[in-house]
């Protein structure tokens, strides 16, 4: 064996796990305020100290995918860092 190459433990006979179908969850708070949202409307979502506001901002790019699969119209959101949170606004 080359020095180097094998950087895992390669093994024989593993069994694979069955699928794991997670319960439907119920609609996160986030979910919840943006599908109440109208055009022009806007919330604050609050980052706890210390909190990566990126993980928050995934949180919202996740919620709204799910509205909009579920919509028809043109659902659109933008969103900002603002003191304390980050804002959402509903811009269509």
């Amino acid at each position: 064996m080359k020095k180097g190459v094998n950087m895992f433990k390669i093994e024989k006979n593993i069994p694979i796990p069955p699928v794991n179908r997670k319960v439907r969850r119920k609609p996160s708070s986030i979910t919840k305020c943006l599908q109440e949202l109208e055009i022009n409307e806007s919330f604050v979502v609050p980052i706890p100290d210390g909190s990566n506001p990126m993980a928050f901002r995934n949180q919202i790019g996740y919620a709204k995918s799910i509205i909009k699969q579920k919509r028809q119209d043109n659902f659109s959101i933008t969103t900002r860092e603002v003191d304390g949170g980050i804002r959402v606004w509903r811009v269509e």
